[in-house]
């Protein structure tokens, strides 16, 4: 099975691509794009080219909760929206969790800080990686929850730097 996981951020999108029980790559997409739009175009036109390039069975997606901005929320569900319908041109199944589904899978405290998952995931997965950004560590993360609830669990992973 193999699948990937996003974690669709605006300024910079994290993901994580798995293949059967090995992370094959992680890495962030930080647009060029200065506006709204155009980022969205990038982003989800990279996304548009891992997914063609790799053939996935499944996209994880972390569900949309609150920001404490509504325009954030606002931006960061257009680029959810765009992702999704990137994802669905290409036929592929998604599966999304909550981020209380995500830190209970990974650290078993479904109220985790963002450091117990960091810290979980660089040394339970990443082992001897080169460090990624909390983007790419968040995608790691999705995608391994996405493994350990639809298949397998998840043994490694290597980082790929940002282009």
């Amino acid at each position: 099975m193999k699948l990937i996981g996003i974690d669709p951020g605006i300024t910079a999108t994290g993901y994580s691509l798995i293949d059967d029980n090995n992370c094959i790559t992680s890495g962030t997409i930080r647009p060029k794009q200065r506006d709204t739009y155009g980022r969205i175009l990038e982003i989800c036109t990279r996304i548009g080219s891992i997914i063609n390039e790799h053939n996935p069975d499944f996209v994880v997606l972390e569900k949309v909760f609150h920001h404490k901005n509504v325009q954030s929320l606002i931006r960061s569900s257009e680029l959810r929206g765009a992702i999704i319908m990137a994802v669905l041109s290409s036929q592929t199944k998604i599966v999304e969790y909550t981020p209380a589904q995500i830190k209970l899978t990974t650290t078993g405290n479904g109220r985790a800080s963002k450091q117990q998952v960091r810290y979980f995931i660089e040394r339970a997965i990443m082992k001897d990686s080169a460090r990624l950004s909390s983007h790419a560590i968040d995608a790691v993360a999705i995608a391994y929850t996405g493994m350990r609830k639809i298949g397998r669990g998840l043994t490694r992973c290597a980082a790929k730097a940002s282009p």
